[in-house]
């Protein structure tokens, strides 16, 4: 038996409004709709490379070596390697990356930070070559990374992630398909907002919001209209990022709702599509009086 405090008929009928609006006004999230443009900064186009910044062989084995000093104990040559690896630019990437491993001795952390200094959007299809590599720890910061880029092209990288053995790559996977105003990996990411919220909420707070439209949060809402609580709960945490201010109407509905988990996870999505932050703690009584007062505004 479902457990819904949702009155199933109000619900369906904000919806087909919604739609209905979405009919007239909607358009393609890869045009930057007025929704998007509203949720995150409007994107400038990127020129993508088609190859990485050639090294010579000699500056290629001295980067080889001086990645190697991630294994000193000694922290002033860890930063030394840094620098020097930094300094050569994004033409250091094809060098360090068979270098991430899955063993226990690894200096993954270093790496990615290297990465991380001479990596953009730029890169990114050159990055994406790189998805099949065995390495699980590299597909994790592979996805992470890809999603924060917000390119349309990387779907196609996305969506057979969604399928990896490694939950937390299907994660990322899911949220850069949901910020491209895709639903592939809805579930996937519903049940880790549900499950895993402590560990996924700050990639998720950075990542969806390009993706911000009438169009994105419909599914979500259609989604949880008629869920349990703690489904909805979920639902709502991404709903935060994903929503618009347009579609307040039907975040009233969990606004009033007597879960106290719903209410506050509603209270949180008002609080984020109107500017405000989050409030990770709140008591009943506070659930109540802010419900009350986001109730009158939108």
């Amino acid at each position: 038996m479902l457990h819904t405090e949702l009155n199933p008929r109000g619900i369906a009928g904000v919806l087909l409004a919604t739609i209905a609006t979405l009919a007239l006004t909607s358009a393609p999230v890869e045009a930057q709709s007025k929704d998007a443009k509203r949720g995150g900064k409007q994107s400038t186009k990127i020129t993508k490379l088609a190859k990485w910044p050639a090294l010579k062989k000699a500056a290629s084995d001295r980067a080889r070596a001086t990645a190697k000093q991630f294994k000193k104990p000694q922290e002033k040559l860890q930063v030394e390697a840094n620098h020097k690896l930094v300094a050569i630019g994004a033409g250091v990437a094809p060098v360090i990356i068979p270098l991430v491993s899955d063993r226990a001795d690894n200096t993954n952390e270093q790496l990615f930070a290297v990465l991380d200094a001479v990596v953009d959007k730029s890169h990114a299809s050159l990055l994406a070559r790189e998805a099949k590599r065995p390495s699980v720890e590299w597909r994790r910061y592979l996805l992470r990374k890809l999603a924060g880029f917000h390119d349309a092209d990387m779907a196609a990288v996305f969506k057979p992630a969604l399928k990896d053995k490694d939950p937390d790559i299907a994660i990322y996977a899911g949220l850069g398909l949901l910020s491209l105003g895709k639903h592939d990996g809805l579930d996937i990411v519903l049940l880790a907002a549900k499950q895993r919220w402590a560990e996924f909420a700050e990639i998720t707070s950075k990542v969806l919001p390009a993706g911000r439209s009438s169009a994105s949060a419909l599914p979500i809402f259609e989604k949880i209209a008629s869920a349990r609580p703690t489904d909805q709960m979920a639902g709502l945490r991404l709903l935060r990022y994903l929503m618009v201010k347009d579609q307040g109407m039907m975040l009233r509905t969990y606004l009033k709702s007597s879960a106290f988990a719903v209410k506050k996870e509603a209270i949180n999505t008002a609080r984020v599509i109107n500017g405000e932050k989050p409030l990770d703690k709140l008591s009943s009584f506070q659930a109540i009086e802010q419900a009350q007062k986001w109730l009158l505004k939108i």
